[in-house]
């Protein structure tokens, strides 16, 4: 016949160990909700357009050329896209690194000319002779001319003092001339597109 009081110690041992198991898990579960308490919200985060890859200026945008991540929002750069739709067919005033957001700065369009005189419109025009153009800066203020079909007559001033507003740089070093991005009036990027389609054009820096 079992000994009752051996059976008796080996019940207490067994609910003293439980108690201890028990009382360790409740102490997890109190530190672990002290922790949720005093550990501060998720940031609230924003949808952005970023670049997939390494992407040239100049580049018209592509489905595959840009991806949407979340951001925390105090992080988001201004302007920036929520969906990658929203970039594709827009041309980039400028490279962009992979990764990077693509605001509204970064593109060809009135964005890029805010902050500059009322009234002006940023167009993309090439230049035939890229040395000249990389002696150019943003914020340079230069003269665009024509070439005359006629050698002997001289070159024919198409815009006076428009502003460079950006310079985008090409991978594809095949490509005539270079891309300048001025900003002008809109009858003037009209005149600008109307000869550029009849020649070459040339530039010079005012001082």
């Amino acid at each position: 016949m079992p000994d009752l009081r051996d059976i008796a110690r080996r019940t207490q041992r067994a609910l003293r160990r439980r108690r201890r198991l028990i009382s360790a898990l409740f102490a997890a579960m109190a530190v672990f909700a002290f922790a949720r308490v005093l550990a501060p919200p998720p940031p609230d985060t924003t949808a952005v357009a970023v670049a997939v890859r390494d992407l040239p200026g100049g580049r018209v945008i592509g489905p595959g050329d840009v991806r949407v991540v979340q951001m925390p929002t105090s992080l988001a750069p201004t302007g920036t896209a929520e969906s990658a739709e929203t970039l594709v067919s827009e041309t980039l005033a400028a490279p962009v690194r992979a990764g990077e957001p693509i605001s509204d700065r970064r593109l060809v369009g009135e964005a890029l000319i805010s902050g500059y005189a009322d009234g002006l419109v940023a167009a993309p025009v090439r230049i035939d002779d890229a040395e000249v153009v990389s002696l150019l800066q943003v914020g340079d203020h230069i003269d665009v001319y024509a070439a005359q079909s006629d050698e002997s007559s001289s070159a024919r001033l198409v815009v006076s003092n428009a502003v460079v507003v950006t310079l985008p740089q090409f991978d594809d070093g095949s490509r005539d001339g270079s891309l300048v991005v001025l900003g002008v009036t809109p009858s003037s990027a009209a005149a600008v597109a109307q000869t550029s389609a009849q020649g070459p054009l040339a530039i010079s820096l005012r001082g």
